[in-house]
């Protein structure tokens, strides 16, 4: 049970900040850029407003999904195989 707890509490570190973070990179996007001025390689977009801030939602979700698990994989510390000791500068100096 603390395992799940735990799974559950990580997927929420990952997803939570990038959730809130698509919300806020969207309204800035699109303040700026109309839908229908977008184009896909040279060619207009053939969607209405709201699929377009659909995709750009989903899609700016993605990138901060991306990120946080990024950081998150990062900040956990590596894990020991039985492939030898590890030694850090005190140990060496003593």
């Amino acid at each position: 049970m603390a395992t799940r707890w735990l799974t559950a509490q990580r997927v929420m570190w990952i997803v939570w900040p990038a959730f809130l973070m698509a919300g806020v990179a969207e309204l800035v996007f699109f303040s700026i850029f109309d839908p229908f001025d977008l184009h896909l390689f040279g060619s207009p977009l053939e969607m209405s407003r709201e699929s377009v801030y659909a995709m750009g939602f989903f899609g700016f979700w993605a990138l901060g999904i991306a990120s946080s698990a990024l950081s998150l994989f990062l900040e956990s510390p590596p894990s020991h195989g039985g492939s030898g000791e590890r030694t850090d500068a005190n140990d060496a100096a003593r």
